[in-house]
């Protein structure tokens, strides 16, 4: 289907949801805790009808569900909580659940003296007003791709990092000019070398034990690779980012994992904007977008 067909038909649905929503519908604005939150539910007309805490648990989910009407619109900042939250509510049949984004709710972190009173109330007034800005929240199949994701970055980060403790520690004993001439500090010639290096003192300890949890974090990438590449494998999206010359399974990976749902943007230039990639020119009196 054409980008313009579907960008049409996905900004009507929007448009007619939120018109329809904003009419005789009950809205619930929750402040969320780690173990307790504070819901505060408006009238369609914007009165407070009910305001109650409940745990975070599945009596406290079921003692939300029953004060609160399956076809009210929800709403809550996005914290660690979100997740399970937004699971438990669509589970207990409602349909209409929204996560704002943090950076949004900057006024609630900047009051003198943080009250969840007040809180659910202004997420509940600003959700009904419709001037809520969405976080995205993933589905648990995106959730967990993105997890694999994040872990396999984050070893690349600590492998990096402990390369160049090991080139460092290298350097300052003098002994790294006398490794094999590689492109690669760490090529199999140089590791090879390196294992083979004595000083006959404390030293080789701690070489030694750099060198075993460099192999240790290496190991730990090749599952990781192996589902991500897997689940690469089996999605549309991540094949046509491949096409792009230069983007492997693991870079188009990366970025349909934090795009997410496509329909979420109602444009082409509203996806190219989430990406910061919208080209601009600067000058003295304005910022002109092309």
């Amino acid at each position: 289907m054409d980008w313009e067909v579907r960008r049409r038909m996905v900004a009507g649905k929007k448009r007619a949801k939120r018109k329809d929503c904003k009419m005789n519908s009950t809205v619930a604005g929750i402040d969320l805790g780690d173990r307790e939150s504070l819901a505060t539910v408006l009238s369609p007309i914007g009165d407070v009808v009910d305001r109650f805490t409940f745990p975070m648990n599945e009596e406290g989910y079921a003692f939300f569900a029953s004060r609160v009407p399956k076809n009210a619109r929800v709403a809550f900042e996005s914290t660690i909580m979100a997740y399970p939250i937004s699971r438990a509510l669509r589970m207990h049949g409602y349909s209409d659940v929204t996560v704002a984004h943090p950076k949004t709710l900057a006024w609630i972190v900047r009051s003198k003296r943080k009250n969840d009173r007040v809180d659910s109330l202004k997420i509940a007034k600003l959700h009904m007003a419709g001037m809520l800005p969405e976080s995205h929240l993933l589905d648990k199949d995106d959730q967990i791709v993105r997890d694999l994701l994040v872990q396999r970055v984050k070893l690349g980060v600590e492998i990096g990092r402990l390369k160049n403790s090991v080139i460092g520690y290298l350097k300052r004993e003098g002994i790294y000019d006398s490794l094999p001439q590689t492109g690669d500090n760490f090529s199999a010639r140089r590791r090879e070398a390196i294992h083979s290096l004595r000083f006959n003192d404390n030293r080789d300890l701690v070489l030694g034990t750099m060198m075993d949890r460099l192999r240790f974090l290496e190991k730990q990438c090749t599952p990781l690779e192996d589902s991500i590449r897997e689940n690469a494998m089996l999605s549309d999206d991540v094949k046509i980012l491949m096409t792009i010359t230069g983007v492997d399974y693991y870079l188009a990976s990366l970025i349909s994992s934090f795009i997410g749902d496509l329909e979420r943007f109602p444009s082409d230039d509203h996806l190219a904007s989430f990406f910061g990639i919208v080209p601009t020119s600067r000058d003295s009196a304005a910022i002109k977008r092309r």
